[in-house]
C-alpha cells in the first residue's frame, strides 16, 4: 500500500513562512543599524504602542475569517474612547466602568454593523463604509471637535508598571488569547471557521449563519471599543480625528500578514496576527530610530499593504498546490 505524502518545494517554504523571515531580516538590520533597537525600553514601547493594534486586529481576524470586512472599527473606537472620556469627565465614573461603557458602546455599533449586513442584507464593505462616516461623526459632536486630556486616575494606571511592562500588554495579550482559544476550542469558533469556508455548506449541518455572522460583528466593534480607550490611554489624550483614524487598514494589514486569507475560512490569532502586528510596529519603530523622514511613513505603510495583498494571493496558491499533490 502506497501512502501519499505532502511535498513542500523551497519557494513553497518561504512563502509560507516569509513573515518570520522578514522579521528576523528586519530586526538584524535595525539591530546593527542602531543600538537602541534591542534595548528593553525600546521593545517595552512597541509592545506598549502596538497593544491596541493588536486588540483591533483580534476582532478584525473573526470577521476575516468569515469572509466579510469591517471598515468602521477605527471610528468605533473613536466613539467608543469618546463615550469612556466623558465618562470619566463628565459623570466621574472610576476607570473600569468607564472601560464598561467603552466595551457597551463597541457592542451596540456591532450589533448596528450586524443588523445591516445580516438583516438588510447591505455588502459589509457599504455597510461598515456608511458606518465609519457616522461613527466619526458622531465622536466630534459628542466631544464638539476639542481635544480631552485624560484624568489622572488615566495616568497612573498608564504609569502602572508590572515586572517592567506596561497593563496594556497584557490586556491584549490576554484578550488575544482568550479570543484564540475560543477560536480554536469552542463551537463559536468551529461556527466561524464554518461559515468561511462554505455557508451553505455550514447551514446543511445546522449552523446559523446570520446568528454567527452577527455575532462576529458585535465581538469586532466590542474589542474596538475596548482598543479605543486603550489609545487614549497611550496618548494621554483625546484626539477625535486621530483615535482609530487608519487602523481598520492596519488591523487588515496586520491579519493578512498574520496568515489570515481576505477570501474567509482560514486565520490565526496567534501566532499569526499578534507575528502581523509586531511586523508592522517593527517597521515603523525602526524608521524611528533610524530617523526617517516622517513623511516616508505613509509609503511604508502603503507598501506593507501591497505585501499583504500579495503574501496573501501567494499563500492561497501554495495552499492549492499543496492539497493537490497530498
Amino acid at each position: 500500500m502506497k501512502f501519499k505524502t505532502k511535498q513542500i518545494s523551497v519557494r513553497d517554504f518561504l512563502i509560507k513562512y516569509a513573515l518570520f523571515i522578514l522579521i528576523v531580516v528586519l530586526w538584524f538590520i535595525y539591530g546593527m543599524n542602531s543600538p537602541h533597537f534591542f534595548t528593553i525600553k525600546n521593545l517595552r514601547s512597541l509592545l506598549t504602542n502596538a497593544a491596541p493594534l493588536l486588540i483591533y486586529a483580534t476582532g478584525m481576524t473573526y470577521i476575516l475569517v468569515l469572509g466579510e470586512i469591517d471598515l468602521s472599527v477605527g471610528s468605533v473606537g473613536a466613539v467608543a474612547a469618546a463615550a469612556w472620556i466623558l465618562s470619566m469627565t463628565k459623570l466621574k465614573l472610576p476607570l473600569y466602568a468607564a472601560f464598561l461603557i467603552a466595551l457597551l458602546v463597541g457592542a451596540v455599533c456591532g450589533v448596528l454593523t450586524g443588523f445591516m449586513v445580516v438583516k438588510l442584507r447591505i455588502n459589509a464593505f457599504m455597510a461598515s463604509l456608511g458606518m465609519q462616516f457616522i461613527l466619526r461623526g458622531i465622536c466630534y459632536l459628542s466631544v464638539n471637535g476639542e481635544q480631552i486630556l485624560t484624568p489622572k486616575e488615566v495616568h497612573t494606571f498608564a504609569n502602572y508598571r508590572l515586572l517592567t511592562l506596561s497593563p496594556l500588554i497584557y490586556i491584549s495579550l490576554l484578550i488575544a488569547v482568550v479570543m484564540m482559544l475560543i477560536y480554536r476550542y469552542t463551537a463559536f469558533g468551529r461556527k466561524i471557521q464554518a461559515c468561511g469556508c462554505n455557508r451553505e455548506a455550514a447551514r446543511t449541518i445546522g449552523i446559523h449563519v446570520d446568528r454567527t455572522k452577527w455575532s462576529a460583528f458585535i465581538i469586532s466593534g466590542m474589542l474596538a471599543g475596548l482598543a479605543g480607550s486603550l489609545q487614549c490611554v497611550n496618548f494621554g489624550i483625546l484626539l477625535p480625528g486621530s483615535i482609530g483614524e487608519g487602523s481598520e487598514f492596519l488591523a487588515i494589514t496586520a491579519c493578512v500578514l498574520g496568515g489570515t486569507s481576505l477570501m474567509g475560512g482560514v486565520g490565526s490569532i496567534i501566532p499569526g496576527t499578534l507575528i502581523g502586528v509586531i511586523f508592522y510596529y517593527s517597521i515603523e519603530n525602526g524608521l524611528g530610530l533610524l530617523g526617517a523622514n516622517v513623511y516616508l511613513y505613509p509609503i511604508v505603510r502603503g507598501i506593507v499593504i501591497y505585501l499583504a495583498m500579495v503574501t496573501d494571493s501567494l499563500k492561497l496558491s501554495v495552499g492549492r498546490r499543496i492539497s493537490q499533490t497530498s
